[in-house]
């Protein structure tokens, strides 16, 4: 079992960003003031420093911003409603943006690759959306990874056409 720190968590989610805008990691790097090594060299480490986290996150179009889980008690902080089920926290998708497009965060769903949350994105937006950005990101990922999603798409895509029968 690997164990990340949130740190390499939040720059997973930041290089999907970055990789959905067109950026590789060292483009990223040089909109962020940084060298490309700072990118391999926190990855290697399993941690960054927190001003790196935001210089990169800023580069990609990402804000870091903490928020509450439940309001505090007498905070008057009023949560908006998710505008998709992906931007949920236990996706892992949207850690640092909350504004974050309904098209990134299926770019991001697609990426990771897991059935469960390529089911949601499929029940929340569509299967012919899911598919339009698939098609937007699909040559960004190695032929294996991308023959796995495209397995897993064909299975949900039987199963809704069963379902309906």
């Amino acid at each position: 079992m690997i164990i990340m720190s949130i740190g390499c968590e939040l720059l997973n989610n930041v290089l999907v960003a970055a990789q959905c805008a067109g950026m590789d990691q060292a483009r990223l790097a040089h909109a962020a003031g940084l060298a490309p090594e700072t990118i391999s060299r926190a990855k290697r480490r399993g941690s960054l420093d927190l001003r790196t986290l935001e210089a990169l996150a800023k580069a990609a179009g990402l804000r870091i911003e903490l928020a509450a889980i439940e309001p505090l008690p007498g905070a008057g902080v009023k949560s908006a409603p998710m505008k998709s089920p992906l931007a949920d926290p236990k996706w892992g998708l949207a850690w640092s943006n909350s504004a974050i497009s309904t098209e990134t965060l299926i770019r991001s769903a697609l990426l990771k690759g897991g059935f469960a949350v390529l089911l949601v994105a499929v029940k929340a937006h569509g299967l012919s959306e899911v598919l339009k950005q698939w098609e937007a990101v699909k040559s960004t990922l190695k032929a294996g990874a991308q023959a796995e999603v495209e397995r897993k798409l064909q299975n949900i895509k039987e199963g809704m056409a069963s379902a309906k029968t």
